[in-house]
């Protein structure tokens, strides 16, 4: 069972957090509404693991997200209620808002509206995995991956010395 299974938010959970994600990242120019995209299910139910199970950065787990949109449901102004916790909470108020920008900054659409409003030749963010999605993975096989005369060593730190340079005749500067 995925965590998305596991993690499955009430109707009225899944308008309260498109309302937060909303209210977090309003939507300008060609940029979708959080809300519009589908940053709940494809980044953040994925991204946020049942109750018990260690949380990753941002720090929640479904249990914890829950108490955040139940304390965010029961003020009808989500603006003052993201205030409030924001004071009151600050390092819930972060993890949501780690939450929203990840997933937000996730989606194709977001991409494609910086590209169309800000930087045409923006490429995407490699969150959360890095570069995962376009690399592929490591085959020893391909030399060019694992070329048949490899130059350079590792060296551990410990083992790093400084180098002379006071023999030098300056000739190489």
């Amino acid at each position: 069972m995925t965590d998305s299974e596991t993690n499955r938010l009430t109707d009225e959970e899944r308008r309260t957090l498109e309302s937060a994600l909303d209210a977090l990242l309003p939507p300008e120019g060609s940029f979708p509404a959080p809300s519009e995209t589908d940053m709940i299910d494809a980044f953040i139910l994925e991204q946020v693991p049942p109750a018990g199970e260690p949380p990753p950065y941002p720090g929640l787990d479904f249990d914890s997200l829950r108490e955040i949109l139940a304390r965010l449901g029961s003020n009808p102004d989500i603006t003052a209620a993201l205030g409030s916790l924001d004071r009151d909470d600050p390092v819930q108020f972060q993890a949501l808002w780690a939450l929203a920008v990840f997933g937000y900054y996730s989606r194709d659409s977001v991409t494609v509206a910086i590209q169309t409003d800000l930087a045409a030749d923006y490429h995407g963010a490699p969150l959360p995995r890095g570069y995962a999605h376009v690399v592929t993975p490591w085959d020893a096989a391909d030399s060019r991956q694992l070329p048949s005369n490899p130059s350079g060593r590792y060296i551990a730190t410990d083992e790093v010395q400084s180098v002379d340079l006071s023999k030098m005749d300056g000739s190489h500067q």
